[in-house]
């Protein structure tokens, strides 16, 4: 197992250790963000901003003001990360195809020369040197894209909250 690893990283070239570093940075986000989004939408059931509203006696303006406040300080760090993270996922299988064609580039540098093998032998070994960073770029931005998808579903369901709370304490207000 430890030689397959050795050899799939040799094969990949320095393309492939580009890519597991931008798995580690990818991961290492869509973790980041997912604790979290968990710990602002603990925060928010347990109905946080309103505990300085509450028993205030505050107008509607004020506990607007409130509101925003805390939803800027929580929800805006998550908000700003997730549009880079799609970036950092969109890159993987370009970086991959970018592996590949350089790969491409030294199996016909390598042919051209007529190093004295079998043609044939030449092209199949390069091509499957070189496909080594498009899948290893597949299989960093797939699973990637369905997490920054779940991450995003559960930043707008705690939006969603926020919102709705912020009406609820509003039209109590009201009454």
């Amino acid at each position: 197992m430890k030689n397959a690893i050795l050899l799939t990283l040799r094969e990949g070239g320095l393309t492939l250790w580009a890519l597991l570093v931008l798995a580690a940075m990818i991961y290492s986000l869509v973790y980041g963000v997912w604790r979290h989004g968990r710990r602002i939408r603990g925060r928010v059931e347990a109905g946080e901003w309103k505990k300085s509203v509450d028993g205030g006696g505050l107008n509607n303006r004020e506990v607007e003001r409130r509101f925003a406040t805390f939803e800027l300080e929580e929800m805006a760090w998550v908000e700003r990360r997730l549009p880079f993270l799609g970036v950092l996922i969109g890159a993987a299988p370009l970086l991959g195809l970018l592996g590949t064609v350089a790969g491409m580039l030294v199996t016909f540098g390598g042919m051209a020369t007529g190093a004295g093998s079998e043609p044939i032998d030449v092209i199949s070994g390069g091509i499957s040197k070189a496909l080594v960073t498009t899948q290893a770029g597949l299989v960093i931005a797939v699973p990637a894209a369905f997490l920054f998808a779940l991450l995003k579903r559960q930043t707008e369901s705690t939006h969603l909250e926020l919102q709705r709370q912020l009406h609820e304490e509003l039209k109590g207000g009201m009454a």
